[in-house]
């Protein structure tokens, strides 16, 4: 596994994740005494169906597929989860195995990493932080379910302006934001509820209305103002 620790500062990086965005610095400087991020590439296992989940892993970016084995070695596809998200947090709490296996299928992903009995040990010493985390786990399901139902609202168009819209970019030298996308068709059309053709046809439209533009490694928003009109039509 490739690893490397981005060169932000770590507490900020932790603070932006939905899991601690209301822990204070003196507890997010004490989760990394024990944890970190680590950079994985496409192709890695996380980890392995069956084996004993020994840590809290929260993807921060990236795709990962899980699957299960079946006895004569074939790799049954479950879902992919997208970052942010806890991956596997339930065997976790439970002191299970892990139900599946988890591979990264982007071109590299993001997690935080911590020692499973460490962080259950904290939550037990400090039930303050646990209530803070059953908080965030609720509140992350109702922005779910507020998403989902929007996005069955919305045309195709509609919905890959408002996915546009809410990644990261960049400025480049003329001033204009710059998207790097790190995903694929397949999983970007499954993150939009839509079939990969359509995605290319709603990809095609905003580029012939003149709101982005194809890059190498992504796409340049041309007309911002416009990207968000259409992503609320």
């Amino acid at each position: 596994m490739n690893t490397h620790c981005k060169k932000e500062d770590p507490i900020e990086q932790l603070a932006r994740l939905f899991l601690f965005r209301t822990w204070n610095r003196e507890d997010l400087a004490w989760l990394l005494r024990s944890g970190s991020f680590v950079t994985v590439a496409r192709g890695i296992e996380l980890f392995k169906e069956g084996e004993s989940c020994d840590k809290l892993i929260v993807l921060v970016e990236g795709h990962v597929q899980m699957y299960r084995t079946h006895p004569n070695g074939q790799k049954i596809p479950l879902h992919v989860v997208r970052g942010q998200a806890l991956i596997a947090c339930a065997a976790l709490f439970l002191d299970q195995c892990y139900p599946a296996s988890g591979i990264v299928v982007s071109p590299t992903a993001t997690v935080f990493e911590y020692p499973g009995a460490v962080f259950l040990d904290l939550l037990e010493k400090r039930p303050d932080l646990a209530r803070k985390m059953i908080s965030a786990l609720a509140m992350r399901i109702g922005e779910l379910a507020d998403r989902l139902e929007a996005a069955q609202s919305l045309s195709a168009v509609a919905r890959l302006g408002r996915w546009l819209s809410e990644q990261p970019s960049s400025v480049d030298k003329g001033g204009k934001r710059t998207i790097k996308v790190q995903t694929t068709k397949r999983i970007l059309a499954e993150t939009l509820n839509m079939k990969p053709e359509t995605l290319s046809r709603a990809f095609h439209e905003l580029e012939t209305q003149g709101i982005i533009a194809r890059r190498a490694e992504g796409f340049v928003i041309l007309d911002p103002d416009k990207l968000v009109e259409i992503s609320q039509s």
